[in-house]
């Protein structure tokens, strides 16, 4: 199993990066539209006997210069059966889903990764991928799933006929997170191809009616034809889209002046309509004419006076 790490500097300007070497790929990229991984996430996914996790946030308890939260993601790979999917990945997602999804008072995953990965560590291995740095960040990981102390997830039996290719529960329930468990144990097991995923951009309502209406989940069913699909959604409906915002509507003085506010009754000139904006340019074209009149008369003065002075 390969366990790779991802995290962001101390500096303002400095982005989430891994530590020590990163995936092949970043697969995960194509469940944005299901997961908001600037938020919370997870996501599994098992196909030809090899198996992807990747996970956020995990806290740090730490801040950068500008007062914003450091968090790590964590990404695995690994080969279906192998004894790391009980003995590390499947706690992980364990713990993961009891503090994270599930709000629970511990913080066992915090502690344990910034034990492990120190300030001076992640400055060290952010964006480095030299085999040292590699060696390092291997043994960091396994520091922290040690930290953990948490038991080896005890497999679930046959996965059951009974139980559809298609689960979806709430992410707030506490017995539809164990399902979720189990069945994402029956991917890293081999038993079954599919997709695991907490979509926190996904609500109960968008998984009725067979995926049919909310476009994402269809898009996935048609990407992973007969795998088995699981998902972890927020309860209820989906919120209505705000309306969009009312313009504030442009209005003029008596002066010329443009402003915003409320808009007055247009004037009517021998019958017919003319625009606030027709109307400041019709102003605006008599000043210009007053001016250019005022200017001639001027220069003739000019002329008429050197024309005397002259003479």
């Amino acid at each position: 199993m390969y366990a790779y790490v991802k995290m962001r500097g101390e500096g303002v300007n400095e982005e989430y990066d891994f530590l020590g070497g990163e995936p092949e790929e970043e697969w995960w990229s194509d469940f944005k539209d299901l997961v908001n991984w600037n938020g919370q996430g997870l996501c599994v996914r098992a196909r030809a006997g090899e198996w992807s996790l990747y996970l956020t946030p995990i806290s740090s308890g730490r801040r950068d210069s500008r007062g914003r939260p450091r968090h790590f993601m964590v990404a695995l790979d690994g080969a279906c059966g192998d004894p790391e999917v009980t003995e590390v990945a499947l706690p992980l997602v364990g713990v993961w889903l009891e503090e994270v999804v599930g709000a629970a008072a511990s913080a066992r995953l915090s502690q344990a990764f910034s034990a492990a990965f120190p300030d001076d560590a992640v400055r060290r291995l952010r964006g480095r991928h030299q085999p040292e740095h590699q060696r390092e960040r291997s043994h960091r990981f396994e520091a922290a799933v040690r930290h953990l102390e948490v038991a080896r997830y005890s497999q679930p039996g046959e996965r059951p006929n009974t139980v559809p290719d298609v689960w979806s529960g709430v992410l707030g329930d506490s017995d539809d997170r164990q399902v979720f468990l189990d069945r994402v144990a029956w991917l890293l097991a081999g038993r079954h191809e599919g997709v695991a995923i907490t979509g926190d951009l996904v609500y109960e309502s968008d998984v009725r009616e067979e995926f049919a209406r909310y476009g994402p989940l269809r898009r996935l069913r048609e990407a992973w034809p007969g795998a088995a699909l699981t998902l972890l959604v927020r309860a209820g409906e989906r919120p209505a889209p705000a309306p969009p915002p009312t313009p504030t509507p442009v209005t003029s003085s008596a002066e010329g002046e443009v402003g915003q506010g409320k808009v007055t009754a247009p004037p009517e000139t021998a019958g017919h309509y003319r625009s606030p904006d027709r109307q400041i340019t019709e102003r605006f074209l008599r000043r210009m004419a007053w001016s250019c009149a005022a200017l001639t008369v001027l220069l003739v003065a000019v002329v008429v006076l050197i024309v005397t002075v002259t003479v």
